[in-house]
């Protein structure tokens, strides 16, 4: 049965569908370039979160938060890509390293009263003002 035949089934029998997911199978170059994607996701957020600042200069609260969340997001990414496709070259060993990132990634926000998908989720749906605390220069 396809899939939509089964969508219109499920939803004539009153059950709603909220995620339909079906893992897709990537080529080896479609996987690389996804991942070179996600890769270049990550790295651009170490300008924003990982390099030191000088006060003026500082990112706003809310771009560290958004590239938080843009990071967390393309570690979740890398992990399910390379567990839908687990056969390809070096998909095991970026699971790995991506599992690893959001293990730690989730232990760091647990230890301070928050979960990532709160936090990040939260921050989406309700952009914060900026730090009205901080002088203006």
């Amino acid at each position: 049965m396809n899939r939509l035949a089964f969508a219109i089934l499920l939803g004539l029998n009153g059950v709603l569908i909220t995620n339909y997911a079906v893992a897709e199978t990537m080529t080896q170059e479609q996987f690389d370039q996804y991942i070179a994607e996600q890769t270049r996701v990550v790295n651009e957020s170490k300008a924003i979160l990982d390099e030191p600042h000088t006060a003026s200069e500082k990112p706003s609260i809310s771009t560290e938060r958004q590239a938080l969340c843009d990071r967390i997001q393309a570690y979740q990414n890398i992990l399910k890509a390379s567990q839908e496709n687990s056969q390809l070259n070096m998909a095991s060993m970026m699971a790995m390293v991506a599992q690893n990132y959001l293990d730690r990634q989730n232990q760091s926000m647990n230890s301070s009263g928050m979960a990532t998908g709160v936090f990040c989720k939260s921050r989406a749906e309700q952009p914060i003002e900026e730090d009205k605390a901080k002088p203006s220069i």
